[in-house]
Order: structure tokens, then C-alpha cells, then sequence
């Protein structure tokens, strides 16, 4: 038979902070002190994830029997009772347990109801992980479940940003960029770190055991231009006003797999370079010094250079607030993500 702990802690959190965290500050808690009863991580990054979660990890089951003591779920296929037997459950040669809960996006108000003993009055032997991509800090529960443990936000990050991550990310992966070559591969690859580091995974693996530090040439041999080329000429396409080429190019993207959201991302990314280019050519820069303004690398310049030829401030700032209600439309209508995309394109054309 199973051992249930019995009593459970009377108080909160005493560190519960006002503010939600992010990854570093999650790690250096973990580096510090002990972990938490509860930890809710949400967010759409899903390497930011993956990093929180091997800290919990890291630090909850580095004594005793691990296998014993960790249970991984996926909401809603898993109920809510099996979780709250996991995390009542002591644990076994430690002192504590790990029980993660993902995909909680998909619980009905009554099934967080049901998790409202273990979160009002957390157990002093477990830690309850709950991952979820958004959270609606309305809720009445929520709002419970914040004062009880700690949040942590997993956002993506902002395009100024990635650089550092792109470092980050060869380090882990024991790889040294080169400036050039880290400019490059964010201008391939985006902003998401998910599809970064599976990019550096590709380009270690091609390295091989001796070469450490990845310059251009090894970038452009490994990564796909696939992707960039459909977003270039989609933007070319929406620059001309060519709606036919536009919808096919939108078409071509969504086959790569590119989910809406993203090529929205990628189009407002594009639009904000040939803004920039704007406005740097009006204050009279060129070569590096408006590679530097625009945030794009000399080897890619030309490119937009040529591009932003078909784009006026008038243009740039009707598709830019184009691109905003679209990506609302998205975000909140039941209609079909592509019917959004193919209006922003009739509308931009």
C-alpha cells in the first residue's frame, strides 16, 4: 500500500514574490535554496521551458531514488486525482518528490477545483510543477494558485535579444560563434529558440569533434534559406501589390510548416527592417553603419536594400497596422487562421 503524507504545510510560500520570474532568476533560486512546494511555468518558448524544467529536475531529484520520485503528466488525459495521489505520495530514500502537470490549458474549471486542496495548503514533501502555454490571471483560481506559488514566465524573447541566446545556446551545445555568423543565423532562422537550438544541434553534428567556433560559411552550409526566401518574397510580393504571388508565397510557407502565428511574426520582423532602412537612408547612412541601425548583417543588406525600394512610409504603416488586427483576429476568432492571413493579404495588396 502506498504512504500518504498526512499533514501538509499550514503556510505559504514564505519567499512568494510579487512579480513573476523568468529562467535566470528560476535558477539562480534553485542554486540557492530549496525549491518551492508549487511552480506554475507558462509561456510558448519551448527551449526556455525545457531549461526550467531540467533545473527542477537538477535540483529535486539530485538525492535518493529519482525514478521513484518523479511523475510526469499531460492534462487532460491524466485526472486531476492521479496528480494529487502523485504529489500526496511520499517519497521514497528523499525528501522530496516531483510531479509535473502539462497541457493544464485544457482544465475545466471543475478540475481546478479539485486541485484546490493541494494548492491552498501545499505539501511540505513534493513539488507540484504545472506548465501551461497561457494562463488567464482572471480566474479565481488563479489568482489562488499565484498566492501559493511561484510563477514563472517563459516568454519569447525580443529580437535584440536573441544574440545573447544564440551564445548561450552554443555554449550548451560547446560551440563559439562568431559575431558574423551569430548575426546570420538569427537572420535564417527567427527569433525562436526552440528552432535555434535544433539549428546548432545540425551545425554541431557538421562541425564534428575538432572545430569549435562556427563562422558564415558553416552557418549557410547547415541551415536551411528556405524559409527566409519565401518570407522575402512574400514581402517583395506585398511591396509590388502582386496579390497572386503574395497568396502563393503565403501558401508556400504554410507547407514548410510554418503555423500562422509565426508568419505573421516573420512578416512584421521583415517590415520592420525595410522601416528601419527607411529611416536610416533619410539620415544618411549606409554599408555598416546602417547594417548596425537596422540590426541586419552586411551579407543580408543588399537584399533589403533592393526590397525596400517598393516601400514607402504610407505603406510600411498601414501593413504594420495591418499585421496588429490580424494578429488579434487570430488570437481571439473562431474563423480559420488562414482566411485571417489571406485578408491581411488582400487588404495589403
Amino acid at each position: 500500500m502506498t504512504d500518504k503524507k498526512t499533514s501538509k504545510s499550514s503556510t505559504k510560500y514564505s519567499s512568494k514574490p510579487t512579480v513573476d520570474w523568468d529562467l535566470r532568476k528560476l535558477q539562480l533560486s534553485l542554486d540557492k535554496g530549496k525549491p518551492a512546494a508549487i511552480y506554475v511555468l507558462y509561456g510558448e518558448e519551448l527551449f526556455l521551458l525545457d531549461q526550467a524544467l531540467e533545473a527542477l529536475k537538477k535540483k529535486v531529484l539530485s538525492e535518493g531514488l529519482s525514478d521513484f520520485n518523479y511523475d510526469s503528466f499531460m492534462a487532460p488525459e491524466t485526472t486531476v486525482a492521479q496528480v494529487r495521489d502523485a504529489v500526496e505520495t511520499l517519497p521514497m530514500m528523499s525528501d522530496r518528490r516531483l510531479v509535473i502537470y502539462k497541457n493544464v490549458d485544457a482544465l475545466k474549471d471543475e478540475a481546478w477545483a479539485a486541485l484546490e486542496p493541494i494548492i491552498e495548503r501545499p505539501i511540505d514533501t513534493a513539488t507540484l510543477v504545472i506548465v501551461a502555454t497561457k494562463i488567464d490571471k482572471r480566474k479565481k483560481m488563479i489568482k489562488k494558485l499565484h498566492e501559493n506559488s511561484i510563477f514563472v514566465e517563459l516568454k519569447k524573447p525580443f529580437e535584440n535579444q536573441v544574440a545573447s541566446w544564440v551564445d548561450y545556446i552554443a555554449y550548451l551545445h560547446g560551440l563559439k560563434f562568431t559575431p558574423e555568423a551569430v548575426g546570420v543565423i538569427q537572420q535564417l532562422v527567427g527569433t525562436s529558440l526552440s528552432e535555434i537550438q535544433n539549428e546548432i544541434k545540425k551545425i554541431q553534428q557538421y562541425m564534428g569533434a575538432d572545430k569549435k567556433t562556427v563562422d558564415v560559411e558553416d552557418v549557410l552550409k547547415v541551415v536551411s534559406r528556405a524559409r527566409i526566401e519565401s518570407v522575402f518574397n512574400l514581402t517583395d510580393a506585398l511591396g509590388r501589390r502582386d496579390r497572386a504571388e503574395a497568396l502563393v508565397c503565403l501558401a508556400r510557407l504554410l507547407e514548410q510548416g510554418q503555423n500562422e502565428i509565426g508568419i505573421l511574426s516573420l512578416i512584421y520582423r521583415q517590415v520592420r527592417i525595410l522601416s528601419a532602412i527607411y529611416e536610416g537612408k533619410k539620415l544618411g547612412l549606409s554599408g555598416p553603419r546602417l547594417s548596425e541601425k537596422v540590426g541586419v548583417p552586411e551579407f543580408f543588406l543588399r537584399q533589403y536594400l533592393e526590397q525596400a525600394r517598393a516601400w514607402d512610409r504610407d505603406k510600411i504603416t498601414s501593413t504594420i497596422r495591418a499585421l496588429h488586427e490580424t494578429d488579434k483576429a487570430l488570437k481571439s476568432s473562431p474563423v480559420s487562421s488562414h482566411i485571417w492571413l489571406e485578408n491581411f493579404i488582400v487588404r495589403t495588396c
